[in-house]
């Protein structure tokens, strides 16, 4: 399976706020959407950082509560790696076990079509598995 059909699923919007907005209200937004990270984009959609729950606690720790009025892109990881529609789920198992991600972009051509986060992946890996052990158990059941 692909990333594609994770997306086609799940659906394709991005949750995102603005460099400059609080880590406060980015915090509102991932309470509001039940999501453990939001993208950080430009003005002309570019993706300038990710900005996870995460991220939120880490700063917490070290700063204080203070950090909830700090802009977003204080907190921010920059280097946000990112998938393809293409990417098989194994891929993208490996990729986010390796680097210890939960969520990434999912990009075509250049252009943002979707987030996948380790919640979708997990899903989709336990969707095949039951199917897996159905088809056993018929194949079982029939030979007797």
């Amino acid at each position: 399976m692909q990333v594609a059909a994770i997306l086609k699923r799940k659906g394709d919007a991005v949750v995102s706020a603005d460099a400059g907005s609080s880590v406060r209200s980015a915090a509102a937004l991932l309470t509001e959407y039940r999501i453990g990270a939001v993208l950080v984009r430009g003005p002309d959609g570019t993706i300038h950082g990710i900005l996870s729950e995460r991220d939120i606690v880490r700063g917490i720790a070290l700063e204080g509560e203070r950090v909830l009025d700090l802009p977003v892109e204080a907190l921010m990881t920059r280097d946000v790696l990112t998938c393809r529609p293409d990417t098989s789920v194994a891929e993208l198992m490996r990729t986010m076990t390796e680097k210890r991600l939960r969520h990434l972009p999912v990009l075509e051509d250049g252009q943002l079509v979707g987030m996948i986060s380790i919640g979708d992946v997990v899903k989709v890996r336990v969707e095949e598995a039951e199917m897996e052990v159905e088809m056993l158990q018929g194949y079982i059941a029939g030979s007797h």
